[in-house]
C-alpha cells in the first residue's frame, strides 16, 4: 500500500510538471488541425464521396506520428532531466525503491499521452460526425491499439534513459518503433526477392525476433477500410503489451538500480 502511494504521488507531480513545462500545447495544435480536416478533404473532394475514409486515414496517421515523437521526447528525456537537476537527490532520499521512481516517470507519460490520445481521437470524432451527422466509434478501438503500442515504446526507452543520454535514449526509442514497425512482408519481398540480400534479412529478421512486434498494433488500415477483424484481436494484443511494458519497466528498475548517483 505504501509502495503504491509513493508512486502515484510521484507519478502526479511528474505529470504535473510536463504539463508546466507546455507539453500538452502540441496536442491542441494538432486538435484545431483535425477540427479543419474533414472539411478541408470535402472541399477538394470534388463531389466524390470518400473524403470520409480518406479523412480518417490522414487524421489517424498525424495522430500515429505525433504520438510516436511525444512518447519519444518524454520517455527519453523525463529521468536524465531529474538527474540533470539534481530533483532525483531528495526524492530517493527518501524510502522509495527505484523501481517506484521508475514506474512514477513511466505512468506520467502515459497519463500525458492517454489524455491526448483521446482528446485528438474525439477531435476527428467530431470533426467527422458534423459532416456525416454519424458517429464511427471504430476509430477510438484503433486509438487504443496505438496506445497500447506507444506504451511498449515508452517502457523500453524510459528504461534506456536510466543509463543514456536523452539524444541516445530517444535513439534507441526510434530504432524499436521503427524495427518493431517493421513488416514481415517488407523483409520477405524487398530484402529476400527484390535484393536478394541474405545478410540484410537476416539481420532484420533477428532484429525483429528480439524486439516486441509493434506491427501488431496496427489497426488503422482494418478501421479505415473496414476490415473484419476477431473480437478477441484486441484483449490479446493489450495482454501483448503488457508483457513487454513489464519487461521494459523491469529492465529500467534492474539498470537504473546499477546506476551510482
Amino acid at each position: 500500500m505504501w509502495c503504491k502511494v509513493n508512486t502515484m504521488a510521484l507519478a502526479r507531480l511528474y505529470f504535473l510538471g510536463s504539463l508546466r513545462r507546455q507539453a500538452h500545447l502540441a496536442t491542441l495544435f494538432l486538435a484545431a488541425i483535425l477540427m479543419m480536416l474533414p472539411a478541408y478533404v470535402n472541399a477538394f473532394s470534388l463531389g466524390v464521396d470518400a473524403f470520409e475514409r480518406v479523412s480518417k486515414d490522414f487524421g489517424l496517421t498525424l495522430i500515429t506520428y505525433f504520438g510516436v515523437g511525444m512518447t519519444i521526447l518524454l520517455s527519453a528525456t523525463s529521468i536524465p532531466k531529474d538527474i540533470e537537476s539534481r530533483s532525483v537527490y531528495p526524492v530517493l532520499a527518501r524510502p522509495i525503491y527505484r523501481i517506484e521512481y521508475v514506474l512514477a516517470h513511466f505512468l506520467a507519460v502515459i497519463s500525458l499521452l492517454f489524455l491526448s490520445l483521446l482528446f485528438l481521437g474525439g477531435a476527428l470524432t467530431i470533426s467527422l460526425g458534423a459532416l456525416t451527422r454519424s458517429v464511427d466509434p471504430r476509430i477510438l478501438i484503433a486509438l487504443v491499439a496505438l496506445f497500447c503500442q506507444l506504451a511498449i515504446v515508452a517502457s523500453l526507452t524510459v528504461a534506456v534513459s536510466t543509463l543514456a543520454s536523452p539524444a541516445l535514449a530517444g535513439t534507441v526509442g526510434m530504432f524499436i518503433y521503427l524495427v518493431g514497425s517493421l513488416p514481415a512482408a517488407f523483409i520477405r519481398f524487398f530484402l529476400v526477392e527484390d535484393r536478394a540480400s541474405e545478410f540484410s534479412s537476416t539481420l532484420a529478421s533477428g532484429l525483429k525476433a528480439m524486439l516486441p512486434n509493434l506491427s501488431l498494433f496496427n489497426l488503422k488500415d482494418a478501421i479505415v477500410h473496414e476490415i473484419p477483424f476477431n473480437t478477441l484481436y484486441l484483449p490479446a494484443t493489450f495482454l501483448y503489451a503488457m508483457l513487454w511494458v513489464s519487461i521494459g519497466l523491469l529492465a529500467g528498475a534492474v539498470l537504473f538500480g546499477r546506476r551510482d548517483l
